[in-house]
């Protein structure tokens, strides 16, 4: 019933949110004169730039996964990756779509969850280790631009507060399960679940650090392929604004919108957008809303080859247990 409730509060969110982006008449029509100047070979460019993130991205899993003694295919691990980007952008969340693409893998019973689990946790855990440091040098370099106004001065402080606040979670759980003091941890400390889950994350990374190393690498096109998306987007519709201002804005966008208030970030990435490009980059509304939509259809039209993958799903042979396997 809590989910139910949840899911349905952020439905609400989602449409007010939504309304009040699009409640100017003028903007609307300033939107529709935008998209019928729009340069399509921009917009072709984005769905490859989000494409090559994704590539990076299965990359990324599949190094976990081998780490951990999961042998599947690279094909296998596409289509696997590609369904939790469906059902975590469309049904469950990020947290949800996590959580199939593990579920599909241990269907046949030969992996353990937790084994596939950690692989996950490892995978988000090795993105933070780029988001967090590039948020933290866009604060430091470039401050004075993006504190321009009050209201982009005070995103900018939250950004500075998820990134402390990352320093410290990994930071203090990386020193408490250095010292061997996570498993003492009483049973109901809040947020032990989660802590045991990054303990388990970083003896992952210092028993396998060369593929590890590798993953991290990897984080950078992930990231940098999604800022990019939404720069084609720009171009597209003939924004004037540049790389750099993009790549800086980005990060609070992500951090913000990645907050679990509204379905898929819809609606508070738009205001977002049209906080920060109209304050910053002195971009008209109406432009600033259609390039974070378009940004996002783009990875709409990657995640529906998800769910095309989940209806062609089937385990491969090593995934299936056989009848004498201690697992059966």
């Amino acid at each position: 019933m809590k989910k139910i409730i949840f899911r349905v509060l952020q439905v609400l969110v989602t449409v007010g949110v939504l309304a009040w982006v699009f409640r100017d008449p003028a903007m609307r029509a300033g939107m529709a004169a935008a998209l019928r100047k729009a340069d399509p070979k921009w917009i072709t460019i984005g769905i490859a730039v989000a494409g090559a993130g994704e590539v990076a991205n299965i990359w990324r899993w599949g190094i976990f996964l081998k780490v951990q003694g999961v042998h599947i295919s690279w094909r296998r691990t596409a289509e696997l990756f590609m369904v939790g980007v469906f059902f975590g952008l469309f049904l469950l969340g990020t947290a949800g779509g996590d959580v199939m693409k593990v579920l599909l893998l241990v269907k046949g019973r030969q992996y353990q969850k937790s084994t596939v689990f950690l692989t996950v946790v490892a995978d988000r855990l090795s993105g933070l280790f780029v988001l967090v440091p590039f948020s933290l040098a866009i604060v430091g370099l470039r401050y004075g631009w993006m504190s321009q106004t009050p209201a982009a001065r005070g995103l900018l402080w939250v950004l500075v507060a998820f990134a402390a606040g990352c320093v410290a979670f990994i930071g203090g759980s990386f020193a408490i399960a250095a010292t061997g003091l996570m498993k003492r941890l009483p049973v109901r400390t809040p947020g032990r679940e989660k802590l045991l889950e990054m303990a388990a994350a970083y003896d992952l990374f210092r028993g396998a650090w060369r593929a590890s190393l590798l993953a991290i690498l990897l984080s950078f096109p992930v990231l940098f392929t999604f800022f990019g998306t939404f720069y084609c987007a720009a171009l597209a519709f003939h924004a004037n604004i540049s790389l750099p201002d993009m790549f800086s804005i980005m990060p609070v966008v992500t951090v913000i919108s990645s907050l679990p208030v509204s379905v898929s970030g819809l609606g508070v990435r738009e205001e977002m957008f049209k906080q920060l490009l109209g304050d910053l980059a002195h971009v008209s509304g109406n432009l600033a809303v259609l390039i974070s939509l378009t940004g996002f259809l783009i990875y709409v039209f990657w995640s529906i080859l998800g769910g095309i993958a989940y209806l062609w799903s089937r385990p491969e042979a090593g995934e299936i247990a056989r009848p004498d396997s201690k697992n059966s």
